[in-house]
């Protein structure tokens, strides 16, 4: 059995196993994007790849042409994971000034 029709496990997300697959077939631009059909290749239900593309193209990763075939764009990716990053950085950056403002205020109050 190939990687690409694998069942999805505790360490693969949907959408990994969906952008894992697009690449390894080279649906990375729309002269090479692929139908639906052979999207189902990946062996997740209809309900849980339908939603996973879904968001993808809410977010531009995954692209649906005109005659409905769908690729992968990378810069969409590469914009994503900047806007994540950023998101958990900030996360991460909150409480480690709060705990700094924390221990300035009482050091010299």
């Amino acid at each position: 059995m190939s990687e690409s029709t694998k069942r999805v496990n505790g360490r693969q997300t949907a959408g990994q196993a969906v952008i894992r697959y697009l690449r390894k077939v080279g649906a990375v631009d729309e002269e090479h994007a692929v139908g639906y059909d052979q999207l189902k290749n990946i062996k997740l239900t209809t309900q849980v790849l339908a939603y996973t593309i879904a968001n993808m193209m809410e977010e531009k990763v995954v692209v649906r042409t005109e005659d409905e075939r769908y690729y992968f764009s990378e810069a969409a990716w590469a914009k994503l994971e900047r806007k994540v990053l950023g998101s958990y950085s900030f996360l991460f950056l909150i409480p480690l000034l709060g705990a700094l403002l924390f221990w300035l205020l009482s050091k010299y109050i």
